[in-house]
């Protein structure tokens, strides 16, 4: 059936063409096929090749008068090829303005266009409504990352975040941070990173050593010096407004990198356990790396990357303790039953 259909395109397109599509077809295909040397004789026949310029000819005969949109696939149109021309021209000279614009702009006019976005989130960028927005988030955080960012010192990394917007897919399909948002009757309420500068313990950097994966990973990191304690917390609204807090914790290091004049921040955070579900102390093994790219001159926003591009836009939180006393939350650790419904 595959070399039937090579052979029909053949007779429409040509050798070249076969050639060419051959490779595209291989590229995408995980079926063996005959090489393109195979098919090169098809172009060559004379009576194929009349079919074919007889055929081209019925084509733009029938064509003449349809919209552009409805030419047949294999017609050259001069025309159309002059109007593509000029509207690509149109595109790059709306592009050089529009860099020209971006490049003049203040911080604050390209902060602006980002809080639009934001404006419109529905659910931190994790509801389904929220996809639309990517296109435009994404545009208006490489702007900031292009000219201001990367202008900062990583001691203003610490201290607590709230997660303002994130294109994380993972995050999407789970609801939140660990899925439990998605059960009857929870809801989503917020996101928190929070990174603590303090003394780390031997016992419990060896302890986040042993929860990576491989040995190669711990041994390549078993003469760094942690930054401090880090946790990612996860607030639920269940119930009709009671308010559950659940909390994956463990240690952070900084990388600090300096590429090509660009000096940048990554957050390696190695988790070792979690306050889950009303549970406490669960084996909760994961790594996470987040690179910032941008803090803005006020110290209160914050862009950070994962290693695949995945955007997080942070605010600054003074004390995140203290808002997760008020919502009646343990200050650290997760909520457990007792407490609940003590």
């Amino acid at each position: 059936m595959m070399i039937s259909l090579l052979s029909l395109l053949g007779m429409l397109v040509g050798a070249h063409g076969v050639n060419n599509l051959c490779d595209s077809i291989r590229a995408r295909s995980s079926v063996p096929m005959a090489t393109s040397s195979s098919f090169r004789w098809l172009g060559r026949r004379s009576r194929a090749a009349l079919r074919v310029h007889r055929r081209l000819s019925r084509v733009r005969a029938e064509d003449q008068g349809k919209p552009d949109f409805l030419r047949g696939s294999f017609v050259f149109d001069p025309d159309a090829s002059a109007a593509v021309k000029e509207k690509a021209e149109e595109r790059v000279k709306e592009a050089m303005d529009y860099k020209q614009v971006v490049e003049n702009a203040t911080e604050a006019e390209l902060f602006n266009r980002l809080a639009l976005v934001l404006k419109d989130s529905r659910g931190i960028g994790i509801a389904d409504e929220d996809k639309k927005l990517y296109l435009r988030i994404e545009k208006a955080a490489q702007d900031l990352e292009m000219q201001y960012g990367y202008k900062y010192e990583s001691d203003q990394l610490i201290g607590g975040w709230r997660l303002l917007f994130t294109t994380s897919e993972q995050y999407r399909n789970m609801g939140g941070m660990t899925g439990l948002a998605k059960t009857p009757g929870s809801k989503l309420h917020s996101l928190f990173q929070i990174l603590r500068s303090e003394d780390v313990p031997s016992m419990k950097f060896n302890e986040a050593l042993r929860s990576l994966p491989t040995v190669e990973e711990a041994q390549a990191l078993s003469q760094e010096e942690p930054e401090g304690t880090s946790a990612t917390v996860e607030i639920l609204e269940v119930f009709g407004g009671a308010k559950i807090k659940n909390e994956m914790r463990g240690i952070f290091l900084l990388d600090k990198i300096d590429e090509q004049g660009r000096k940048f921040t990554g957050v390696d955070q190695i988790v070792t356990e979690a306050d889950s579900g009303g549970q406490e102390g669960i084996p909760a093994p994961a790594r996470a790396l987040q690179i910032c790219t941008y803090i803005s001159s006020d110290d209160q926003f914050r862009i950070s990357r994962s290693p695949a591009g995945t955007l997080f836009v942070f605010q600054r939180i003074d004390d995140v303790e203290d808002i997760f006393n008020k919502m009646g939350l343990p200050k650290r650790g997760g909520s457990t039953w007792s407490s609940f419904f003590g």
